[in-house]
């Protein structure tokens, strides 16, 4: 035996947690609970108190049905409770949850202004693509470049719009970036990572110009909550005598409670009301009075109609705004298919944009780029499953992997019961308790200590169990103050899984 400190992280998916008073044989699968042990095994919640020289336990009801280790269902095997080393509360040195993150794709958006386009030079339009995706695929990292010009192969020509007029200065912004950010996302080698996003181009221009496709969203005058949503930006909306409008909406317990215009669509009207996608599709805004000089086209609404370019953007006031989006999504394997040495990405794509002058060098004086950077989602199901299977392997119960009758084995072996009980396409909140052991029985007489860590699962739309869960491990955070070690639960602590 090494005489060294030892690390131990076991995992538990909780999906209730006990009430106070139930002893472990009853624990149904997936329930959770502090137990006080080692003699009378009864659920404590929330845990203050201990009966002398009784220690903490951690226990969750098994999720194997059946038991068919030595076929001798009498002596625990599979169907036995999951259970944590005895915890003394004097040496829990912290106790601490992940917040439920999504995943947010890493967005560039670039506005021009009613010069930066003049009549006989381009304006060009550089996305570059950087990222674990983009180097797990390309090896490299990878950019394209567009200009104002267009895409004439993709057209059959150049489009009217794309070329000045005999008195005309200054091509119209939207039509330049239009241009240039086709042959961008054209391009075979970054399509694959970037997309426009939604209703890509944003344009304003002065009231007064000749503009009837305008009408983007601006405010809403009802709001119909609906249920099972959750808060979320740059959501579509659909009904109404619009298109391509999208919120950010807050959503409080799946109710949505406000919603502010992220793209304005056009063509709408006072009083449209429009659905919030997503949630049980019951939520609602009744549309205030539209925007007559703002609206929102996709790139091929701008080149092909119905929108109508202006002939002097500097006198209209005319400016755009193109959005893109990190659009990459990975490829996932089936359940029978399923193995843990499997690739999954959990880094967003970086996207990054920048306008250049016709001598290929940034251009400092016309265009304002804004790059927004992706988020990785906390904790993914992919994860969960993974840490689970891994703690399964610690209590010696088998994953069969890597011949071709292993979904046949894992069915027999059980270990079917553990991927079925994991929605891998969720996310999960994670509570970590880290608890210390000292010990002074190696020959060099050094005090050292054993770590453990205890991971508990609890899907992040499941709010009861959640609620629960803050309240026992409060009550952890005062047992362990009880017994002179006062630390504090740290909810929602920024850790990267």
């Amino acid at each position: 035996m090494a005489y060294f400190n030892h690390a131990f992280c076991k995992s538990f998916l909780a999906t209730s947690i006990v009430a106070d008073g139930v002893n472990t044989s009853a624990f149904t699968a997936g329930e959770f609970g502090a137990v006080e042990g080692p003699y009378d095994w009864l659920s404590v919640m929330p845990p203050t108190g201990l009966t002398t020289n009784n220690l903490l336990f951690l226990v969750q009801g098994s999720f194997h049905t059946q038991d068919q280790i030595g076929n001798n269902p009498g002596h625990g095997g599979y169907s036995e409770s999951i259970k944590s080393k005895g915890i003394n509360p004097r040496y829990v040195t912290r106790l601490y949850s992940s917040s439920c993150q999504t995943a947010t794709a890493a967005t560039t958006q670039i506005c021009v202004a009613s010069d930066c386009a003049p009549c006989g030079e381009n304006l060009f339009v550089r996305l570059d693509v950087k990222g674990s995706p983009a180097l797990r695929f390309l090896n490299h990292n990878a950019y394209a470049i567009g200009d104002s010009s267009g895409d004439a192969a993709a057209n059959g020509g150049p489009l009217p719009g794309l070329c000045c007029a005999d008195t005309q200065e200054f091509l119209d912004p939207a039509m330049a970036l239009a241009g240039a950010m086709q042959m961008v996302l054209a391009d075979p080698i970054i399509a694959p990572f970037v997309a426009e996003s939604g209703a890509g181009m944003a344009v304003t221009k002065d009231a007064a110009s000749p503009q009837t496709d305008f009408d983007g969203i601006t405010t809403f005058s009802a709001i119909v909550p609906g249920t099972t949503y959750v808060t979320a930006t740059n959501v579509p909306v659909t009904g109404g005598t619009g298109t391509g409008g999208t919120v950010d909406i807050t959503a409080v317990a799946g109710a949505v409670t406000a919603a502010v215009v992220n793209n304005p669509g056009n063509g709408y009207t006072l009083g449209d009301v429009v659905t919030i996608t997503g949630g049980d599709g019951a939520a609602t805004l009744t549309l205030a009075t539209p925007s007559a000089d703002a609206g929102s086209f996709t790139f091929s609404q701008i080149l092909n109609g119905p929108y109508d370019p202006s002939v002097d953007p500097v006198a209209d006031v005319v400016t755009a705004c193109a959005s893109v989006v990190g659009a990459y999504v990975d490829s996932q394997f089936g359940i029978c298919s399923f193995d843990t040495r499997d690739h999954y990405e959990m880094e967003p794509v970086q996207i990054i944009g920048s306008v250049l002058d016709e001598t290929g060098n940034p251009c400092n004086d016309c265009g304002v780029i804004t790059n927004t950077e992706g988020v990785m989602e906390q904790m993914s199901g992919e994860t969960v499953l993974r840490q689970l299977l891994l703690t399964e392997a610690y209590l010696q119960n088998p994953y069969n992997q890597g011949n071709k009758d292993s979904a046949r084995i894992r069915q027999i072996e059980l270990s079917d019961d553990i991927t079925g009980a994991v929605t891998r396409a969720d996310l999960y909140k994670t509570y970590y308790l880290q608890h210390s052991i000292p010990r002074m029985n190696n020959p060099s007489g050094v005090f050292d200590n054993d770590q453990y860590v205890y991971q508990i699962f609890v899907k992040c739309d499941d709010a009861t169990t959640i609620a629960a869960m803050e309240t026992l491990w409060g009550g952890i955070a005062t047992l362990c103050g009880t017994y002179g070690n006062p630390i504090a639960y740290d909810p929602d602590a920024d850790i990267i899984v």
